[in-house]
């Protein structure tokens, strides 16, 4: 477990599971940004939010994930930007769970019109591996190892 642990917290580990989840979300949002009417529609189809705020929602949320995954992707605050994605898909997949359990079954908009997944144990098992990478991105790597470094004296 503790071999494990070291892996999961190694900086090349870490870094990519920020530039993974970063990638996916980049994606993610420049695709809702491209149509967004068709992704107020799939706010409006969780039935989470009142309808005067799902315009908003759709206008806004986009760029937030826009703005968290060019932090991952560029190394700027990469922790903050991981910890805004893990906050975003703890919400998203208590969405799925939630339509899941009122028997709703729509397209769910994730990736905008590009993405025809409808809610369901597929999204939700997406959901919750993109939960784990966003975990994995928010950790904090471990430092290098000294010992692994040689130094060369002349």
């Amino acid at each position: 477990m503790e071999a494990l642990r070291r892996l999961l917290s190694h900086r090349r580990a870490v870094r990519g599971g920020q530039l993974l989840i970063g990638l996916i979300f980049a994606t993610a949002s420049l695709s809702k940004i491209g149509d967004l009417s068709a992704f107020a529609l799939q706010v409006h189809n969780f039935r989470l939010a009142p309808v005067w705020s799902e315009n908003l929602i759709a206008m806004t949320l986009p760029w937030i994930e826009l703005t968290a995954a060019l932090s991952l992707l560029s190394g700027v605050r990469p922790r903050a930007g991981a910890l805004i994605v893990t906050v975003l898909m703890v919400g998203f997949t208590a969405g799925v769970v939630g339509a899941m359990v009122r028997g709703l079954d729509f397209e769910c908009g994730c990736f905008g019109t590009a993405d025809h997944t409808r809610v369901g144990a597929v999204k939700l098992a997406e959901n919750l591996l993109m939960l784990g990478i966003s975990l994995l991105a928010v950790r904090q790597p471990l430092p290098a190892d000294p010992s692994a470094s040689t130094s060369r004296a002349c």
